[in-house]
């Protein structure tokens, strides 16, 4: 076991539909599989609505982590996966005996500890296995939750609200067929960001996932996660599958 502990995080989802409507998916699908939450925010910085923040809860581990609801438009939802905070002293203290009972064999590691007498040692390793028992808990939520609910994952993507400038004046038909001609990005693509729009015209020309992110500065699974999610809004027709 490594003495290095897990640095705080947070996986992202979209999820269709308004607050309201996703807030009560979730309540619901919660109560049909018994995981126990609570709804509010009690930190130092709450920042969210406390009706918009889920405590999850495992009757065996107690807080395993949260999620948090933020509105991206009228039509979609952010849900944000927080892990749990890492366990205080007093916490292992209290879950001992059932950390203990719950250690991969063989646990010879943690005899040798008690045998030294090495009390603060032990309770240290105890708490990081606390903490990775707590994280697969909210991993199985997470997992639940994305297979029932059709979340769609957003890793290391930057959503933001657009505003879509209508043209000064409408186009007769036989404009607006000239316009179109010779376009890299269909008509119905302009509502996307700039980035985007360049980023679906490399693609399109030939170029690989990798030379797109030397070309923008990012990362080569930046670019293939920004693809995916152009794919499943636009299909693969207009973002095609291949590296």
């Amino acid at each position: 076991m490594s003495d290095e502990t897990i640095t705080l995080s947070s996986i992202q989802y979209v999820m269709g539909g308004d607050l309201e409507s996703v807030r009560s998916s979730l309540i619901k699908i919660l109560t049909m599989n018994s995981i126990p939450f609570f709804l509010g925010d009690y930190s130092e910085t709450a920042r969210l609505d406390p009706a918009d923040v889920f405590q999850l809860f495992s009757p065996r581990w107690s807080a395993v982590g949260r999620i948090e609801l933020e509105t991206v438009d009228s039509s979609q939802v952010l849900l944000r996966f927080c892990l749990p905070t890492f366990p205080t002293e007093a916490e292992v203290e209290i879950d001992e005996e059932a950390i203990r009972e719950a250690l991969p064999p063989p646990a010879a590691v943690i005899r040798i500890i008690d045998a030294d007498g090495d009390r603060t040692r032990a309770l240290a390793y105890l708490a990081r296995y606390l903490h990775q028992f707590r994280i697969q808990r909210l991993q199985e939520i997470q997992a639940l939750l994305q297979n029932t609910l059709g979340l769609i994952p957003v890793y290391g993507l930057i959503i933001e609200r657009q505003r879509v400038l209508e043209p000064a004046s409408p186009l007769h038909k036989s404009e607006a067929g000239k316009d179109d001609e010779g376009r890299d990005i269909p008509r119905d693509e302009l509502s996307h960001r700039d980035d985007q729009q360049e980023l679906m015209r490399l693609w399109r020309s030939g170029q690989t996932a990798k030379m797109i992110a030397l070309r923008t500065s990012k990362t080569e699974k930046t670019i293939l996660n920004q693809l995916t999610l152009l794919r499943k809004s636009l299909g693969e027709e207009l973002v095609p599958r291949r590296r």
